[in-house]
C-alpha cells in the first residue's frame, strides 16, 4: 500500500488546540473516513504529554465492524484467505487501534449515559441519525485539546448533504403536511466555514476549500514543542491564581480540602461564598443564587458545597430538581467531597440508590445518611412535595428554571433556612432566563440586595469629609464618588442574597472556537441582554402588525437572517423555562409548522436596523386525517406522530370525524420580557385568528410591485451579494474545489398577512399546562376547553388542557359542532373535581367553571335565536 504524506495543516490544527486548551473539529466526507480515525488518534497522542486519550464512539445501530476481538480476528483471517485484503492493509492499523485504545461504544439512544464524563476524542458516525440535542450533549464531553470527528458518507458535492433525509424527519411527517425540507442541514454545512477550529476533509485527509477561514489562521511556526514532539503548555494567569488560593486555604478546616477539588477559580470562589453563608447560621432566611452556562461545573460546585455543609454540622439537607437524573453529578461530587473530608463509606455514611429498571433509566443516588458524630441526611425530594421540606435547614434547587416559579418561591420563603438556587442560563438542557429575569430580580428587591448596595455606598460617601474652604483643591466630591463605587462593588456578596456567576469552562479554555460555533448554530446563547434590548420602545398593541416569517430565508445563513433568528430564539429562551435545540430543528424542517412575528408599526420604515420582535407565534397545521386511518390506529391503540389535538380528541371522545377537520395549533407564543402583560400576546393571537378566519383581504394573487417588502430582505440580498463577491466562481466539479456560500435568490424574510393566502381551516386551538393566568389569557382569546388531562405533567406539575375556537367563515362545517364537545367536557370536569382534579386550586377551578357556564349560556342563546329565526321563516313561508 502506498503511503501518503499527511497535510501538515491537520497536524497544526490539533497542535494549536492542545496549546490553547481548545477543541478541534474535523469533518471527514467519505465512506472510508473511519480508517483515518486511528491516524488522527495517533497524532493527538503524540501531541499531548498525557496518556493516550480515551475515545467516545457514538453510532446509530450498526458500526460496520465488530468490537469483539475474537470476531474481528476471525473475520480478518477469513478476508485474507479470500484475498480481499493484503497483509499490510490499513485494517491492521485499525485493529491495533481498537484493541489498544480505551473506547466507549455508545448508541445515540443511550447518549444520556455519557453526561458528566470527559473524553479526549469523540467520533460521531451515522450523520443522518444526529439531532441537535445529541450533538450538544456529546460534544460537551470533549476536553480542551481534544478532537471531535464527524463521519459522513461519500458525496459528489457537499450540497448533496443539504437534502439528506434525517431520521428525525419521520416524526415531522403527517398525513396532510407536505414534504420535509431539510433547512437545518444546509445551515449546519454553511456554519462549518465560520468555525476557526474546524477543517472539512475527504476520507484521505485532503483539506477541502470549505475550511478557507481556518486555513488562513494556521501557521505551524508559532507552536513550541518538546524533544518528543509534544506541545509545551504554559499555565494561564487564572491557573496561577487558583493555585495560590488553594495554597492559602490548605490549612483552613472544612474549606481547604474542598477547594483543592475545584477545577477553576470561579468554582473555588463559589465554594468560599457558600461556606461563608453556611457558617453564619442566622435566624433569617438567606439565599445563594448561582447561574452558569452549560459545562461550567455548576453541579460539581453544588455537591462540594453540600459536603462542606455536612462538615459544618447541618443535620437535614434537601436537594431537588426536575428529575432525579439531573442530580447525578451533584451526588457524585458530594461523595467526592466527603471522601476528601476523611469520611468513609459504610463506617461514616451510607448511600441509597433509586430503583432503576429498563434501558432508559439511570441509576442515581437519592439519599446519603451520615452517622459519624450525629445523624445527618441529604436526600432528594420532588419539588411539588412541599410538606417534606418542612424540617430542612438547607434546600438546594438545581435547574431551578425548569421548576415552576410558584413552587420555587414556596420553598424559599421559610425562616431559618438557607436556599441554594442554581440554573443553566444557556445550554441544551434548557435555559434559565425566566429564573434570572424574574426570580433573581424579585429577590434583589425583596431581600434588599440592591438596597444593601445603595446603603453601603451612601454610608461610604458620607464618611468622607473635607474642609469648608478650598473644596475644589481637595476634590471631596471625587473621593466620595470613588468610595461609594468601591463600597457598592464590595457589598455584592454580602447580606441575605449572594449571587454567583460561573463563566470559566471546566473541560476546555475560555473562548473555545467549537463552543462558539455550537452556540451560534443551535442558538444556545441568544438570550443576552444586548440582543433582547428594545430600540423602538413599546408602541400601542393596536398599532402593531403580524408578519409571516419565510423559513427558507430565516435559515439561509445570511448575516441579517442569522441576527433575526438569534433575536427570535432569544424570545423563546426568555419566555419559556424549557427549550431544547431540537425545537430549532422542528421549526426549520417540520413541514406543518410556520412562524409569525408581531412587529411595531415602524418596522417597514426603519431600514437601518433589525426590527424589534415584540411577540413570536409558532403554529402547526393539523387534521385532515382520513377516517379509516383514525379508526385503524385507535383500534390498535397507536397514534401517529404529530397532529396532537386531532388524535387526542378522537381518542377521548371516540369520534373519528373530528380528525377529518383541519385546524391550526398554537405550539408556542413568546412575548418580549420587557413588554409582557401589556397586550401584545393578545394582539398577536387576535390577528392570527382573523387571518385564518378569512377576515384579511389577501393580495397574494394580485399583481403589483414588491416595493413594500420589508427592509430586511433587501439588506439580506445585499449581504448575500457581498458574501459571494469575495469568492471566485469555480468551474471545476467535485468537492476538492467546491466553495459554498449562502444562496442569493431567496424569498422575502417577512411578509404581511395580507400578501399571503390563508389555508381553509375549521378551528384554531392550543395545548398547555393549565394555570390561572394562561386560562384567562386563552379564554379572553375566545378559546373553549375541550379536554383536561387527569394526570399531572411530571415536569411542571400541571394538568395539560386543550382549548379550541371554531372558525365560522372559512369552515365548511356547521359551527355548532363545538358546543357538544364543550358540554361533554363540562360534565366530565364537574364529575372529576372530587377525584383526579381535587388538587386544582380553588380559584382556577371556579374560573374554569365560570368560563364553561358562559360558553354554554352563549351556545344556548345562539340556539334559541337560530330556532326562533327558523320558526319565523316557516311562518313567512306559510303566509
Amino acid at each position: 500500500m502506498v503511503r501518503k504524506k499527511l497535510d501538515e495543516r491537520v497536524r497544526t490544527l490539533i497542535e494549536r488546540g492542545v496549546l490553547k486548551g481548545e477543541r478541534s473539529l474535523l469533518v471527514l466526507v467519505g465512506d472510508y473516513g473511519k480508517d483515518q480515525v486511528p491516524n488522527l488518534h495517533q497524532i493527538l497522542s503524540k501531541t499531548s504529554v498525557q496518556s493516550r486519550p480515551n475515545v467516545l464512539w457514538c453510532y446509530k445501530k450498526d458500526l460496520g465492524f465488530s468490537t469483539h476481538r475474537k470476531k474481528r480476528m476471525k473475520k480478518l483471517k477469513r478476508d485474507k484467505a479470500r484475498g480481499l485484503i493484503s497483509g499490510s492493509d490499513s485494517s491492521d492499523n485499525f485493529e491495533l487501534f481498537v484493541g489498544s485504545t480505551d473506547i466507549n461504544w455508545c448508541y445515540y439512544k443511550d447518549s444520556h449515559r455519557v453526561l458528566g464524563s470527559t473524553v479526549g476524542m469523540l467520533v460521531l458516525q451515522d450523520f443522518e441519525a444526529l439531532t441537535p440535542n445529541l450533538m450538544a450533549r456529546t460534544i460537551e464531553t470533549v476536553q480542551g485539546g481534544g478532537l471531535v470527528v464527524f463521519l459522513m458518507r461519500t458525496v459528489k458535492s457537499l450540497k448533496q448533504l443539504y437534502t439528506m433525509t434525517m431520521d428525525v424527519h419521520a416524526r415531522y411527517r403527517t398525513e396532510s403536511a407536505g414534504d420535509v425540507v431539510p433547512r437545518f442541514n444546509e445551515r449546519f454545512i454553511l456554519s462549518l466555514a465560520k468555525c476557526h477550529n474546524c477543517l472539512v476533509c475527504d476520507d484521505e485527509l485532503n483539506v477541502l476549500p470549505v475550511s478557507r477561514k481556518t486555513l488562513h489562521a494556521l501557521s505551524p511556526g508559532q507552536i513550541e514543542k518538546g524533544d518528543a514532539g509534544e506541545v509545551i503548555q504554559r499555565d494561564s494567569e487564572e491557573g496561577v491564581e487558583l493555585k495560590e488560593l488553594k495554597e492559602s486555604l490548605i490549612e483552613t478546616p472544612h474549606v481547604g480540602a474542598l477547594v483543592e477539588l475545584a477545577k477553576t477559580l470561579d468554582q473555588a470562589k463559589a465554594l468560599v461564598v457558600f461556606l461563608e453563608a453556611c457558617s453564619e447560621k442566622t435566624s433569617k432566611s438567606s439565599t445563594v443564587t448561582m447561574t452558569a452556562a452549560r459545562g461550567r461545573g455548576k453541579s460539581a460546585a453544588i455537591g462540594l458545597c453540600l459536603a462542606g455543609a455536612i462538615s459544618l454540622g447541618y443535620s437535614t439537607l434537601a436537594v431537588t430538581a426536575p428529575e432525579p437524573e439531573n442530580l447525578v453529578s451533584v451526588f457524585d461530587f458530594l461523595v467526592r467531597g466527603l471522601v476528601a473530608l476523611k469520611y468513609q463509606e459504610h463506617m461514616d455514611y451510607s448511600i441509597t440508590y433509586n430503583k432503576a429498571s429498563g434501558r432508559e433509566s439511570v441509576k442515581c443516588i437519592t439519599a446519603i445518611h451520615i452517622h459519624r458524630s450525629h445523624r445527618q441526611v441529604i436526600q432528594y425530594i420532588p419539588a411539588h412535595e412541599k410538606d417534606k421540606f418542612a424540617s430542612s435547614e438547607i434546600v438546594a434547587i438545581d435547574e431551578a428554571a425548569a421548576i415552576p416559579l410558584p413552587i420555587v418561591r414556596g420553598l424559599m420563603y421559610e425562616p431559618n433556612r438557607l436556599t441554594f438556587l442554581s440554573s443553566t442560563v444557556n445550554g441544551y438542557e434548557g435555559t434559565g432566563r425566566s429564573l434570572s429575569l424574574k426570580l433573581i430580580k424579585e429577590l434583589r428587591d425583596q431581600k434588599g440586595g440592591r438596597a444593601a448596595e445603595l446603603n453601603a455606598a451612601s454610608e461610604a460617601a458620607g464618611s468622607i469629609t473635607g474642609t469648608r474652604a478650598k473644596k475644589g483643591e481637595t476634590k471631596v466630591h471625587e473621593q466620595r464618588y470613588r468610595a461609594a463605587a468601591e463600597a457598592a462593588e464590595e457589598d455584592v456578596l454580602s447580606g441575605p442574597l449572594r449571587e454567583i456567576d460561573l463563566s470559566t469552562p471546566i473541560r476546555y479554555a475560555e473562548g473555545d472556537g467549537v463552543e462558539a460555533w455550537l452556540n451560534n448554530l443551535l442558538c444556545l446563547n441568544c438570550g443576552s441582554s444586548s440582543q433582547l434590548k428594545l430600540n423602538g420602545g413599546a408602541p400601542a398593541p393596536a398599532d402593531c402588525e403580524l408578519y409571516s416569517v419565510d423559513r427558507d430565508a430565516l435559515f439561509s445563513y445570511h448575516k441579517l437572517s442569522e441576527a433575526f433568528l438569534q433575536k427570535l430564539m432569544g424570545l423563546y429562551t426568555s419566555a419559556h423555562y424549557k427549550n431544547t435545540p431540537n425545537d430549532l430543528q422542528m421549526l426549520s424542517d417540520a413541514p406543518a409548522h410556520s412562524c409569525f412575528v408581531l412587529l411595531s408599526p415602524s418596522a417597514e420604515k426603519d431600514s437601518n436596523s433589525l426590527p424589534d420582535i415584540l411577540a413570536v407565534v409558532q403554529v402547526a397545521l393539523e387534521g385532515k386525517i382520513s377516517r379509516k386511518a383514525v379508526e385503524a390506529q385507535l383500534a390498535r391503540g397507536h397514534r401517529s406522530a404529530g397532529d396532537l389535538i386531532p388524535w387526542t380528541i378522537s381518542q377521548q371522545f371516540g369520534d373519528s370525524k373530528f380528525a377529518q377537520l383541519s385546524g391550526a395549533r398554537v405550539v408556542r407564543i413568546a412575548v418580549h420580557p420587557s413588554v409582557q402583560s401589556m397586550g401584545y400576546g393578545s394582539r398577536a393571537i387576535e390577528l392570527l385568528q382573523r387571518f385564518y378566519n378569512g377576515e384579511m383581504v389577501s393580495l397574494a394573487n394580485e399583481g403589483g410591485d414588491d416595493s413594500e417588502d420589508d427592509s430586511m430582505q433587501d439588506g439580506d440580498e445585499t449581504e448575500a451579494e457581498s458574501v459571494e463577491e469575495d469568492q471566485p466562481k469555480s468551474t471545476k466539479s467535485g468537492i476538492q474545489r467546491e466553495k459554498l456560500a449562502p444562496r442569493k435568490e431567496l424569498p422575502p424574510l417577512l411578509l404581511p398577512l395580507t400578501e399571503i393566502e390563508a389555508p381553509r381551516l375549521d378551528w384554531v386551538g392550543t395545548s398547555f399546562g393549565l394555570t390561572l393566568p394562561l386560562q384567562k389569557f386563552w379564554t379572553s382569546a375566545g378559546m373553549q376547553m375541550l379536554y383536561l388531562r387527569q394526570t399531572k405533567n411530571e415536569l411542571t406539575g400541571e394538568h395539560s388542557t386543550i382549548m379550541l375556537r371554531a372558525l365560522s367563515k372559512t369552515s365548511k362545517v356547521n359551527g355548532t359542532w363545538l358546543d357538544s364537545f364543550v358540554q361533554d367536557t363540562q360534565r366530565r370536569f364537574v364529575s372529576l373535581l372530587g377525584g383526579p382534579f381535587r388538587d386544582i386550586e380553588i380559584r382556577l377551578a371556579i374560573s374554569t367553571l365560570e368560563q364553561m357556564a358562559e360558553s354554554s349560556a352563549k351556545s344556548g342563546v345562539a340556539k334559541i335565536k337560530a330556532e326562533s329565526s327558523a320558526k319565523s321563516g316557516v311562518a313567512k313561508i306559510k303566509a
